[in-house]
């Protein structure tokens, strides 16, 4: 016997659309919800045309009593056909329920002993809808635009996820995505790689980002489109695969069964196995069964403890926040490294005497192993914190550590100067005297990664790999060396390329500790700004130095191997000045005369477009 079951208020439709379908077959029209007298015959067949509401009270009634059932397309149950993978041409499904020979023997997942076809949302979980891709780009992007502007109200809740007898996690999040198998929504099918509707399992997706980049970077990477599933989960959404899960708080949670809106302090979760006998064809019908009940865990991202209890306490930030107890054990070491030491001066004395030993004997590893020895990056990182964090003790404590430093470093420097009775300009001495914009990239670079080696305990060894790239003692140690031969020159261009390395070390250190959560952006602008200031004040002569780098390069590219009356120019050198000194070889097939020479130096001037004085070398080639 076929029953088919329908609202009393669709029954003209049901009429006029479907009993045509069926006119052949033997069947009983009835109204749902039926009446207690309804005793259908055994071995019955019962075609549903009902909303998702009235299927989702029935469901469970044909589970226990083991009808098999084939669902209708109706304008009102969309969750119900596409969570179960049935074809929306209602010719085609009314054909696969009478030619059906074989019934397929699904899993189904309740929550609160309610059926689920798609999806169970908990919590803020807007970004995780169940719709799918419309195929219009616009109206994606849209949708996207349309959550970011809600992001800024957005909170953690507690959760307390337990599986039977076992705790799982007590974490937070903004809210957790329940699917029984990866097509039963968008999310799903871009962070689920493997599943079946017959597996015994579901999955719980945690949505639990602890700062507004990430999620907006999230936001971002789903405007893309993309077919396959993204192959690895973002650190901050843990996924839970069982067959029985409990979440509870103790204030009430909201969620949404297939967009129906509930509230409850305990959601219970769970999969009865082969509960719906479908009596027709479904995409997932195909499917071959997994191991059932096989529980699988991806956590380890999630908020516990102290991080689970400050983001629940506030709006979601947007940058990272360290907890409290990350900020008090860095903070400590930070403390502790700004204050003026016996160690400290005694290792900045014998770093500057061996950088400057190392400066005159034009030796680059024995400078390196001054870099190593010295102490000063430690009150400069110390002085950022203070910065961003407007601490006036540390940033006194601070300034006061690199001032003494600074001193010292170029007293004993300049004494080496002194007492050492030559004035070589050797090449280690003079790479240090005209620092330019690369430099200061170099301090930006080497201040935040600073900031990040302090602050992740796990990579503090990278400290003397920090201390090597930005190279402070080196240049303060020539800077000295300017003072003990009374050379203003040599004593600006190095103390130039110091101050550029400590500005840039102290802006982008700050900079670093912001993102990283050690402080609010609030107490850390002044600072930030101040400092700023003072690197655009730097970057000034440096942005000189650089162009006449970029002029010097033009130059010699215009000249270096050129031929000029049969005479090739080689070994071009440029000295600023006024005018612009040339240096170079001039190889000829033979002797050249001033004459000669005059003329190859008007041509040079023609060529480059400005005056020069040349010194030359003449070579003859054989």
């Amino acid at each position: 016997m076929l029953y088919l079951l329908h609202r009393p208020e669709d029954v003209e439709t049901v009429k006029e659309n479907i009993l045509p379908l069926i006119k052949e077959h033997t069947y009983e029209l009835d109204s749902f919800p039926f009446s207690a007298e309804f005793e259908p015959e055994e071995d019955s067949v019962f075609m549903l045309y009902l909303p998702d509401q009235d299927l989702k009270e029935l469901l469970p009634i044909a589970a226990r009593k083991e009808w098999p059932l084939g669902i209708l397309p109706h304008p009102e149950n969309t969750y119900t056909s596409k969570g179960l993978g049935i074809s929306g041409k209602l010719e085609d499904v009314a054909t696969s329920i009478l030619m059906c020979e074989e019934p397929q023997y699904l899993d189904l997942l309740f929550c609160n002993e309610k059926p689920v076809f798609q999806s169970v949302n908990i919590g803020s979980i807007f970004l995780l809808k169940q719709q799918e891709h419309s195929h219009n780009f616009l109206k994606e992007v849209y949708q996207i635009i349309d959550n970011i502007r809600k992001v800024s109200s957005l909170t953690h809740k507690s959760f307390e996820i337990s599986s039977g007898e076992d705790k799982i996690i007590h974490t937070s999040a903004l809210g957790i995505i329940v699917v029984e198998h990866s097509l039963s929504s968008l999310v799903s099918k871009r962070l689920v790689q493997e599943s079946s509707i017959n597996d015994g399992t579901f999955y719980a997706l945690i949505l639990s980002p602890q700062n507004l980049l990430v999620l907006l970077w999230f936001f971002l990477r789903s405007l893309w489109p993309r077919k396959k599933p993204i192959t690895h989960l973002p650190s901050f959404i843990g996924s839970i695969k069982a067959s029985t899960l409990k979440v509870e708080d103790k204030q009430p949670i909201e969620y949404m069964v297939d967009g129906e809106k509930e509230t409850s302090k305990e959601l219970l979760l769970e999969v009865q196995p082969k509960a719906l006998i479908l009596h027709q064809k479904s995409i997932y019908g195909g499917e071959p069964v997994a191991e059932n009940g096989k529980k699988s865990l991806k956590i380890e991202g999630l908020p516990t403890g102290e991080k689970r209890n400050e983001l629940i306490k506030r709006r979601l930030p947007l940058l990272p926040r360290a907890t409290t107890e990350e900020f008090e054990e860095l903070f400590k070491v930070l403390r502790d490294n700004a204050v003026i030491t016996w160690p400290y001066m005694v290792m900045m004395v014998l770093s500057t005497l061996i950088a400057s030993f190392g400066l005159f004997g034009d030796s680059s590893p024995v400078i390196i192993g001054a870099m190593i020895l010295a102490p000063i990056i430690a009150p400069i990182v110390s002085f950022s914190m203070g910065m961003v964090r407007y601490d006036v003790s540390m940033l006194k404590k601070g300034v006061g550590t690199i001032i003494a430093g600074t001193l010292i470093s170029l007293a004993f420097a300049a004494a080496v100067s002194i007492i050492i009775p030559l004035k070589i300009m050797t090449p280690e001495i003079q790479a240090r005297l005209s620092p330019t914009l690369l430099d200061m990239g170099i301090a930006v670079a080497s201040g935040i990664a600073a900031a990040y080696a302090h602050a992740k305990e796990e990579i503090a060894k990278s400290l003397a790999g920090v201390a090597i790239a930005v190279a402070l003692v080196p240049p303060l140690a020539v800077a000295g060396i300017g003072i003990g031969w009374m050379d203003w020159e040599v004593f600006s261009g190095a103390f130039l390329l110091y101050l550029t390395n400590l500005a840039g070390i102290i802006l982008f250190a700050g900079l670093t500790f912001l993102l990283l959560g050690f402080a609010p952006f609030k107490r850390a602008k002044m600072g930030l700004v101040y400092t700023l200031i003072i690197v655009v004040l730097v970057a000034v002569p440096l942005s000189l130095s650089f162009n006449r780098i970029i002029q010097e390069a033009k130059i010699t590219r215009a000249l270096e191997g050129t031929t000029i009356d049969e005479v090739v120019l080689r070994d071009v050198k440029i000295r600023f000045g006024k005018p612009l000194v040339v240096s170079l070889k001039l190889v000829g097939a033979e002797s050249m005369s001033p004459e000669k020479v005059q003329e190859i130096k008007s041509k040079i001037e023609e060529r480059i477009k400005m005056p020069v004085a040349l010194e030359v070398v003449s070579a003859i080639e054989f």
